[in-house]
């Protein structure tokens, strides 16, 4: 009895892994100090900065060519935590459909090409952080591969982010007044009509005024719809997209239509990698005085262990509210220094010259990383 109740444990230990042979797990953690001049704060002062990401992967089977497949991705930087991408989708002969909250193809496949440096904490990818982040309710089709090209759409039925309908209160006042009655004029009061004169004290009435309630989903259509085209070759990578926010997302009456333009290169020669990428924005955030555009230029050597990166930013400067009144230039420089394939010490100096000059920057960054 006790040998056939041992046999059924070891027999149920050994086939537990097969439950959860298609559940990964992954992340990394980052450590990294940072000097920098920033206002406020001392040029021999050190910030420190932490990441752990933490990713969870899952696919199944579907048979006749099909698969499931999900992934949750949490943050926790700096002690805090948030959520990254969290998304189910199904993959097969047709290509990809996948749902959920994740980046868009502008910001995740197209800028990203320009995070070729090795600090998690510095970097200078252009767009100006206009609304092109992650978000909630996206639907995405990615294309399978046609002599290269690829394309995909995605559309992002965001959350509500507006003010919530308000109420302020305000006083009416009135001064004392006299009317004069004339002959033939009269008031009644309580039953008797007399001539005279009514007098009226000062009086302070409350009022209460509504304040409209946020636009924003006012639709029933997607916030944002977001289209690449990708075309990767040996050596060559090229994407190109195209992202539309709606003016209600930006919860303003006089808001426009934001419409993000993108587009990315990346060429590979051996154990040099060149990239470049340009982006033009209309009505950044809504308003049409931020139209904007920039781009960004690197080179990445790998030698060895260790792993060198060059890049260079300018774009147009936004100021008070005005159209692009100069350029904003900001260059880095990094090395990345393998201790193994998963452990590796960074180092990164960046320097930020601002057209209004308030914001000039110099940044120097040293950490230690470990991917799982």
């Amino acid at each position: 009895m006790k040998k056939t109740i041992l046999a059924a444990s070891v027999a149920a230990l050994v086939a537990a892994p097969a439950a959860f042979a298609d559940v990964k797990i992954g992340g990394n953690v980052i450590q990294e100090f940072i000097s920098d001049d920033a206002t406020g704060h001392s040029e021999n002062g050190l910030t420190s900065a932490a990441a752990v990401d933490l990713v969870f992967s899952v696919s199944e089977d579907l048979g006749n060519g099909m698969s499931a497949f999900a992934k949750i991705h949490t943050l926790r930087d700096n002690g805090g935590s948030g959520n990254a991408d969290q998304v189910v989708g199904i993959k097969g002969d047709f290509g990809t459909v996948v749902a959920g909250r994740m980046e868009s193809f502008t910001e995740g496949k197209v800028s990203a090409m320009a995070a070729n440096d090795a600090s998690d904490t510095l970097s200078i990818e252009t767009n100006r952080g206009f609304k092109t982040g992650r978000a909630e309710g996206a639907l995405a089709y990615v294309s399978p591969s046609f002599n290269g090209f690829t394309f995909g759409v995605a559309g992002f039925a965001m959350n509500n982010t507006g003010s919530d309908a308000s109420t302020t209160t305000g006083t009416l006042s009135m001064a004392a007044q006299e009317i004069n009655l004339t002959s033939g004029d009269t008031i009644s009061q309580g039953g008797n009509t007399s001539q005279a004169v009514l007098s009226t004290a000062a009086s302070t009435y409350t009022t209460l005024t509504s304040n409209a309630a946020n636009v924003t989903d006012q639709s029933a259509n997607f916030d944002a719809i977001d289209v690449m085209i990708e075309y990767a070759n040996g050596p060559l990578l090229v994407r190109m997209s195209r992202e539309m926010t709606d003016s209600q997302t930006f919860n303003s009456s006089t808001a426009k239509d934001q419409t993000i333009m993108n587009l990315g290169v990346n060429y590979k020669m051996g154990d040099t990698t060149l990239t470049g990428t340009m982006y033009e924005v209309e009505n950044g955030d809504g308003q049409d005085s931020n139209d904007v555009n920039g781009y960004f230029v690197g080179v990445k050597q790998k030698m060895g262990a260790n792993t060198l990166a060059f890049s260079y930013m300018e774009e147009d400067s936004l100021s008070s509210g005005d159209k692009a009144t100069g350029q904003d230039e900001s260059w880095m420089v990094s090395i990345d220094h393998a201790l193994s394939k998963r452990t590796s010490l960074t180092a990164a100096y960046k320097q930020h010259d601002d057209q209004t000059n308030s914001a000039d920057l110099d940044q120097f960054a040293v950490g230690i990383k470990h991917v799982f």
